[in-house]
Formats: structure tokens, sequence, C-alpha cells
């Protein structure tokens, strides 16, 4: 089987970037490399130009289906060069993907449900569809499915309380990439993010520089609500990892700053 931290670079490439148009599964940004016209020295037949004819709903569905099948048995085989290969084609098929993903969240092969949720993930917001379906693995026994669906629907609109309990649990993995993309997903989650400022101060001292990072960045995000994690945040100003000590610069930066702009509320009984 394939080293989960070779599958996990995907996942996170996609949270990293925040879920934008270079992280979304489509092909948007992929540019067909022009080929040379060929020069021609004898007179051609005026030919009827057919458009190619774009696939049917039914055949799309059927390849994304089959496409993922595969994936699945590159991934438990650990074919790394077939991996590569069918990756791409799912990600070509773009939004089509989902219905054929949202229907493996259910399966019962574990690597199927990981995988399934972790593509939707960087599909972010496009990937709503699905949301019913990634709710019932916010239960799963794997940790892996757990922190892929959270992620999935931390970027849907009103799920972030539902999610960052979950995230927050799982900031204290065992493993570390279950541990990054936890950090990482909660900066989508906005206010729901207050509960999880105690754990995101503690991953502050995490052993591996990445969660230390993704922790203080994530930390900045959330802003006024993390005024508490600022003293640990300080403390990252000697870390020996120079991203760390970036992120927790800019952190600490934007909590003070949205402490001073943040709008003063005053008590209904002072205006009585």
């Amino acid at each position: 089987m394939l080293r989960r931290s070779h599958v996990w670079q995907i996942a996170l490439l996609g949270l990293v970037i925040g879920c934008g148009e270079a992280s979304r599964l489509d092909n948007t940004s992929r540019k067909a490399t022009p080929t040379s016209p060929e020069v021609t020295t004898v007179e051609q037949p005026d030919l009827e130009v057919i458009p190619p004819r774009a696939p049917s709903p039914q055949n799309t569905a059927a390849r994304a289906k089959n496409v993922f099948a595969n994936l699945i048995k590159a991934a438990e085989s650990g074919d790394a060069e077939a991996w590569t290969k069918l990756e791409g084609e799912l990600h070509d098929l773009g939004l089509a993907a989902v219905p054929a993903l949202a229907e493996r969240l259910s399966d019962t092969n574990n690597v199927a449900r990981e995988l399934a949720a972790m593509f939707l993930a960087q599909l972010g917001p496009d990937a709503s569809p699905a949301a019913e379906g990634l709710l019932k693995l916010l239960d799963d026994d794997s940790t892996f499915t757990r922190v892929n669906a959270a992620a999935a629907l931390s970027t849907f609109e009103g799920y972030a309380e539902r999610v960052a309990p979950v995230l927050t649990e799982l900031l204290a993995d065992d493993d570390v990439n279950v541990r990054i993309t936890a950090a990482t997903s909660l900066r989508n989650v906005g206010p729901s993010g207050a509960e999880a400022v105690g754990g995101l101060s503690r991953s502050l001292r995490d052993a591996d520089s990445r969660v230390r990072a993704a922790a203080a960045t994530t930390l900045g995000e959330l802003g006024k609500v993390a005024s508490s994690s600022l003293t640990m945040l300080r403390r990252l100003d000697d870390d020996e990892d120079e991203q760390v000590r970036t992120a927790a610069t800019r952190a600490i930066k934007r909590i003070d700053e949205t402490a001073r702009t943040a709008p003063v509320t005053i008590p209904a009984s002072a205006t009585e």
C-alpha cells in the first residue's frame, strides 16, 4: 500500500493553499502544450470540421467510478506510477467526479472512504452535494477518514460548529499528518474556532515544526478570539524553524490588529 505520507501530501496541498483555484480538482489551470503546425505542399480538399462530441453524463459518471476504483487498487498495491496517472485522470474529471466520490463514502473499505473524503476536501465548497455522506464519517473509526471528512465540511457553509470539535480533538492525534490537516482546516471555521484556541495553543509545542507553523497561522486567522494564545506565540520568537517564527510573528500582529479594530460592545444596561 502507498505510504500515507505520499497520499497526504495531496490533501495538504489543497488545504494549505486555501482551496483556491490552484487547489481545485479541475482542469481550468491545465494548458495544453501548443503543437507546431505541419507544412504541407499539396492542395488539401475542403473538409467539414466536425466538433468533438462532449461525453454524456452517463459516460462521465461511469468513467469517474472506474478511475476511482483503480485508484484504490493502486493505493492498496503500492503502485505509485499507476496512482500518479489515475490521480491526474481524477483531477481532469473535476466536479463530475463528485457523485462517484460521494457514493464511496459509505464503502466498507477504509481506504475507499479515506480517499473519497480526501479528494472531496480538495474540491472545497464545490463538493457540498456530498455533505450528508461526509457528516456520517465524523464518527468513523479511522482518524484519517474523520479528518478528511471534517476538512471537507469545514469549507461548506453552515458546518463550522459541527466540525470544530472534531478537528480540535484531532489536533492531539498520533499521526503528524492528521494534526497538520486538523490545524490547517480550523482556519475555515471562523468564530466557531474559539473553542479550538486551547488545543491550537498546545499545538504550538508540537514536536513537528509543520504542526507548530500551521497552528500559529490558524491562531492568527482566528484573530481576537485567539488572544489567550499570545503568550505562547511570543515564546516562538526563538523557535529553531524559520517558518514557525514567521508564522508566530504574523499571528501576533494579526491578533493585535483585530483586537484594536474590533467594535466595542456596549452592554444594554449601560444605555438604560
